[in-house]
């Protein structure tokens, strides 16, 4: 990882703080953000607030983040200071982001203090892999068990993961971590004392110790974990391997369409069966699909899996004249401007039909184009179905199987 850019702003924010981010290219970034915030009694004793704490909600291009699966509006804030006491957290986010303008907004309650934010980018010596190694905010500040460090994986297939951290033991007392991952907190497999704590220091007499999972390949669209501090532990890095998963702005094939979105295998289906077809036709397309997941019959009850089944979709073929089109759609050879341009018309199609923007305009379940015959694709393909509708050359067509 090379960093890009580092802002130390060192002070306490009381509006919204923006930090800006232009990339010429889209790129892998790792986000470091380390700020602090008071408790309601801090901030009483200090006569700065009436029973409030101080508090920072996190945006990356308006997009709320948390590894919070609280409700509650305070919950929900990244740096909390009823939990913080006045204390530094560390927030790391990694995410593939496009070309272009990116904002990072810290939403502060109160009067939060920001220390600084550093974006770093992914190398290709990295060999699919982020290593943060942490310098600031190392070793936690001694306090009573509180949130030390967040991280917040975006859009990532997770492979592996790995954190090394050493947690002392002292005469009086010893240091603990505790690792939470998606909301699930790792037992120290011990079990002699504090159970929760995955390095608990009277364990592990002062021994570093690792923890470590592999072929996680987890493809949720936000991976999280959260260590606590409890005393004044080291962290020593934390290792991430991760797969790229395709996005609308770098859709190049990783190698398997499983690891596409929804949003990404359907707006490649489209782009195969109609990209010079007109806009109603993709919408019916990616509709089809839909209908199939939906339909009881014997498609499987997936988008994915619709897509994928054997036989059905001839631009998922690597025989199909369209293949190289489909599997890197922003970069395959002869690509123009109006090529580019139906590729993000047919994501915008696949993401709203998927989220319910576009509405349901056909029960159709099969199509064809150019290249079939409408009496061989009736006798062979829907010998019990009923045509809806001929949109440009698509023929589009209502089947039970």
């Amino acid at each position: 990882m090379k960093s890009i850019k580092q802002e130390n702003v060192e002070r306490e924010i009381i509006k919204p703080y923006n930090f800006q981010l232009v990339l010429d290219e889209p790129a892998l970034c790792l986000i470091e953000i380390i700020a602090s915030a008071k408790s309601w009694w801090q901030n009483i004793k200090s006569r700065r607030a009436f029973f409030k704490d101080d508090d920072i909600f996190l945006f990356l291009d308006n997009q709320e983040l948390t590894t919070s699966t609280n409700a509650k509006q305070d919950a929900r804030s990244a740096w909390n200071g009823n939990e913080l006491k006045g204390l530094e957290k560390t927030v790391l986010i990694a995410a593939n982001l496009s070309s272009g303008k990116h904002t990072i907004d810290l939403k502060p309650d109160q009067s939060p203090y920001l220390k600084s934010i550093t974006i770093s980018q992914a190398e290709k010596k990295d060999n699919g892999k982020i290593n943060y190694i942490p310098i600031a905010n190392n070793p936690a500040k001694k306090s009573p068990g509180r949130p030390w460090l967040s991280y917040i994986i975006l859009d990532l297939l997770v492979a592996s993961l790995s954190i090394s951290a050493r947690a002392p033991r002292s005469e009086k007392d010893d240091d603990d971590i505790k690792l939470i991952i998606n909301g699930q907190i790792q037992k120290n497999e011990k079990k002699i004392r504090h159970a929760d704590w995955y390095w608990c220091g009277q364990a592990l007499k002062g021994e570093d110790k690792t923890f470590l999972l592999t072929n996680i390949n987890s493809h949720a669209k936000q991976y999280n974990l959260d260590l606590y501090s409890d005393g004044s532990p080291y962290l020593y890095t934390i290792g991430l391997g991760y797969q790229r998963i395709p996005t609308v702005d770098n859709p190049e094939w990783t190698g398997d369409f499983r690891d596409d979105t929804d949003e990404i295998l359907l707006a490649r289906l489209i782009l195969g069966e109609t990209s010079d077809e007109p806009r109603e036709a993709k919408v019916w397309v990616a509709w089809s699909v839909i209908n199939r997941t939906m339909a009881g019959s014997w498609w499987p009850k997936s988008i994915k899996e619709v897509i994928l089944q054997k036989n059905q979709y001839d631009p998922i073929k690597p025989t199909s004249p369209v293949y190289k089109k489909i599997i890197n759609p922003l970069n395959y050879d002869g690509v123009g401007v109006a090529d580019k341009k139906s590729w993000y018309e047919c994501y915008e199609i696949a993401q709203g039909v998927i989220s319910g923007k576009i509405n349901s305009p056909t029960k159709a379940t099969h199509f064809f184009g150019v290249g079939v015959t409408r009496e061989w694709f009736e006798k062979n393909i829907v010998p019990n179905g009923k045509f809806l509708k001929k949109i440009g050359n698509t023929y589009f067509y209502w089947s039970p199987n």
